[in-house]
């Protein structure tokens, strides 16, 4: 009996091959788009981040007591913090490298927060710059505004004093600012503000009631920060 050749129509080898490779474009179409997908995620993640590292935070730069002390219950500079803070002081290079990690992070440095931290140890009852007790309340803005001294500044309570470091250290920034021509630093505002005794160190919190003398509590800290854009709850304008 004669063998039966069995032909295949080439109308439906087209439609095979067409089948085929319709296929294998939407697979590469749907690999494309995952690869997509995941490099987008992988650049968001990256833009998250301030400075290099998948885990690293943001860098607090402290300045304790046992390395800068101030005289007690004054808010004038030790000539050693001076000194780092100034034209090549360690400490405006730690501050000018931050912010450098932070640009290059696709991140923006605004503002630099000063912040004052105390011992709970009482201030007590001053005898300063000819006044009894604290005079923050009129002496605060001509020291912050004008070209006069801290050391005018008598503190009245911890938060007083805290507010008053921190606001010496800014003076000085800005004095370092005033002298360079350039760079992303010149472009900086300062804030000052006091935590007074309030918080530990290494952000473990509120501290419980210690009227004792603790150097390990007195320190300032330098934060970078963004300016936000003000908005009140509620109020649609």
């Amino acid at each position: 009996m004669p063998r039966r050749i069995r032909t295949v129509p080439i109308n439906d080898t087209f439609s095979i091959w067409t089948s085929f490779t319709d296929l294998m474009s939407n697979a590469f179409m749907i690999m494309t788009l995952l690869l997509l997908l995941v490099i987008a995620r992988n650049s968001k993640n990256n833009d998250a981040q301030i400075g290099t590292g998948a885990d690293e935070k943001p860098t607090i730069i402290e300045l304790p007591s046992a390395k800068y002390e101030f005289p007690s219950g004054s808010a004038v500079l030790p000539r050693n913090l001076k000194t780092d803070i100034g034209q090549n002081g360690i400490i405006l290079k730690e501050i000018e490298n931050n912010i450098k990690q932070i640009e290059n992070s696709n991140k923006k440095v605004d503002v630099i927060e000063v912040i004052g931290h105390t011992d709970g140890e009482e201030v007590g009852y001053l005898k300063c710059s000819n006044q009894n007790g604290g005079n923050l309340d009129t002496k605060l803005e001509e020291v912050a505004t004008r070209n006069r001294d801290v050391s005018i500044l008598c503190p009245g309570s911890n938060a007083d004093l805290g507010l008053m470091r921190a606001l010496a250290v800014v003076k000085e920034l800005q004095n370092v600012q005033r002298q360079q021509k350039s760079g992303l630093f010149k472009q900086l505002k300062f804030r000052a503000y006091s935590a007074a005794q309030l918080l530990l160190p290494d952000d473990r919190g509120f501290a419980p009631p210690d009227r004792s003398d603790n150097p390990k509590r007195r320190r300032i800290e330098i934060r970078f920060a963004q300016l936000g854009q003000y908005k009140t709850p509620g109020n649609n304008r």
